[in-house]
């Protein structure tokens, strides 16, 4: 291996022999100590200063969404009978043959994973799981069992890796561990590999999802790489910037090889004909919305086929934390799709947790769980309730007190530590001028509460809920104000109490360190108010950067394609020793 990175354990499980067989998933545990990955690439610190170019990049990525510039210019969609065909001389079906299911006449199966490449160690124990033949219960003998083989199509929901998928991310923390599992189960017959891309590999501009996902001639295709790369951050903008002065380029791999899968598709969106009902339909909604080009391909060939029933891959759930997800709803609305008319399978990731919801006509299922941090469960009634949620409400509350100590204590970065200091300094330089006469450094307490209230509302958001936003904002803006004031004070007393003197220098510097790591656990504990109250549900488990509760999804469409079962299968606390899989799902599809 490179210098600086080392191949991750294998996980315990992955030495058995033979298939893996699952427990059932207990809802009534309820954990708050789990095992971090140790080996580089780890986990995203998302409030970590080498973090801070992903948000960079995002910010630009969604400054070039805005201004039109799309980058998928460069695709050609590809008609879905000749995708059909690429798929049907993979598997080795009848090439006369419209569909899949028809061409091959057998069960297909099917493995879906979405928002994969975070900490390195935690890949490669889901790449295990992925990588395994698995015994799931039957739902067609109750009380008996099938073995669920590795899927013959391996589907990727978007955010291949993270802070931004770049094909040195993707290398690292996909496509090794993903290839050090595969080589280690056989890379067996040749299989299908199929994506869509998230938020984060727009932060990229697609390049190291086409990299890895477009189609590509076999004798272009450079070995499945076994080794990652390990140029440090600061190296390689000082490469970008050479390069940029000389006029040329920064060298990348032409292609990102996943082993014994082949990429088929020549865009980020895509019909596959599974079988004369069933179609599967893949959106891609860029940073915003659904291009008109996308929009008219695929509702034109759902209007032109009244007869199937679609299976629908979406970048991001149409309902999320109990609620419609705006995005979500803008991306059903741009395909035209009618609930009403037909029966519809909605799969998406995007959300990091395992949730499936039916309501009447429609199957909707969330499953996000590749290897990124953790998203709760909802923790509050009288939403849209789900009918499977992991982690439950009640395992989410319990992760969720940890936040306000790990933000205070630096673990999830001091970008929180820093902002505040920034914001602190003005206001002490400005009081330690009156410390000698009032004992206190009295830091313009409304200024600050002022500046730091806006940043916490919109933090928390505003749309549709200012009137319960901005209190708690300002409350918890109140606090961080007077923090100095307080730490000061606190510090006056001691000394005179010792009756050592203090040097106001000192004085200065002690109550910024302090109002810095104290008003850093008001901002965890304002981020886990607004989760528990279900106010916002994202920051405060990004802070959290959690490395629990990991899962894929297999499913097998039958081979009369008229239907599909799929089962959720997940590890708790992926990298602690002697962690076993466990079931934490099974559904029927049945339109």
């Amino acid at each position: 291996m490179p210098p600086g990175l080392k191949e991750p354990r294998a996980p315990s499980f992955a030495s058995r022999s033979g298939p893996l067989r699952p427990l059932a998933s207990d809802p009534n545990l309820v954990k708050t100590r789990f095992v971090r990955g140790r080996v580089s690439p780890r986990g995203v610190v998302w409030f970590g200063i080498r973090s801070f170019w992903g948000h960079l990049r995002h910010f630009v990525a969604a400054g070039i969404a805005t201004e039109d510039i799309d980058s998928r210019d460069w695709m050609t969609a590809d008609d879905p009978t000749e995708l059909a065909a690429r798929v049907i001389a993979i598997l080795k079906g009848d090439p006369k043959r419209a569909t899949v299911m028809e061409a091959i006449d057998r069960d297909l199966f099917i493995d879906y994973v979405s928002d994969t490449g975070d900490d390195v160690s935690v890949s490669r124990a889901v790449a295990e799981l992925v990588a395994s033949e698995i015994e799931l219960p039957d739902p067609d003998q109750e009380g008996q069992t099938l073995l669920a083989p590795r899927g013959e199509l391996l589907i990727f929901g978007g955010d291949t890796a993270y802070p931004v998928a770049t094909a040195q991310e993707i290398t690292n923390r996909v496509i090794v561990p993903f290839n050090r599992a595969i080589e280690r189960h056989g890379a067996g017959s040749p299989r299908v590999l199929l994506g869509i891309p998230g938020n984060h590999d727009w932060y990229d501009g697609l390049d190291g999802f086409q990299r890895m996902f477009r189609r590509r001639d076999a004798d272009d295709a450079p070995r499945p790489s076994l080794f990652g790369v390990s140029q440090r951050m600061l190296d390689h903008y000082a490469e970008w910037a050479r390069e940029l002065v000389r006029g040329g380029k920064v060298e990348k791999p032409k292609a990102l090889v996943l082993s014994g899968y082949t990429p088929v598709q020549n865009s980020s969106y895509f019909v596959l004909p599974l079988s004369p009902t069933i179609h599967l339909i893949a959106a891609d909604r860029q940073l915003k919305t659904v291009d008109s080009r996308q929009s008219r391909f695929l509702s034109d060939w759902y209007h032109a086929h009244p007869e199937i029933t679609p299976w629908v891959l979406l970048p991001d759930p149409l309902y999320a934390f109990g609620r419609p997800s705006p995005t979500g709803t803008q991306t059903v609305e741009a395909l035209s799709l009618d609930f009403e008319a037909r029966a519809h399978f909605l799969l998406s990731g995007d959300v990091h947790h395992y949730e499936r919801l039916a309501d009447q006509r429609l199957l909707h299922v969330v499953a996000g769980g590749g290897g990124a941090f953790l998203h709760p469960a909802p923790m509050y009634e009288g939403r849209l309730r789900a009918d499977k949620r992991w982690p439950n409400a009640r395992q989410s509350r319990a992760l969720l007190r940890a936040v306000p100590f790990k933000v205070a204590l630096g673990r999830s970065g001091f970008l929180p530590h820093l902002a505040l200091g920034a914001v602190y300094s003005p206001a002490l330089a400005f009081g330690a001028r009156f410390y000698e006469q009032m004992g206190v450094i009295f830091s313009a307490p409304i200024a600050v509460t002022l500046l730091i209230g806006i940043v916490y509302s919109l933090i928390g958001g505003l749309r549709g809920k200012a009137r319960a936003v901005i209190p708690l904002a300002f409350v918890a803006a109140f606090i961080t104000a007077v923090i100095p004031i307080g730490a000061s004070l606190a510090i006056h007393y001691v000394s005179n109490s010792a009756h050592v003197p203090v040097p106001l220098w000192v004085v200065v510097v002690l109550t910024l360190i302090a109002a810095a790591f104290l008003g850093a656990w008001v901002f965890g504990a304002y981020l886990s108010l607004l989760t528990r109250l279900g106010l916002e549900h994202t920051q405060a488990f990004t802070a959290l950067d959690h490395p629990g509760f990991k899962h894929f999804v297999r499913l097998r469409v039958r081979a009369d394609g008229k239907g599909i079962d799929g089962w959720c299968v997940g590890l708790t606390d992926p990298l602690r020793e002697g962690e076993q899989p466990v079931l934490v799902d099974s559904f029927q599809w049945r339109p």
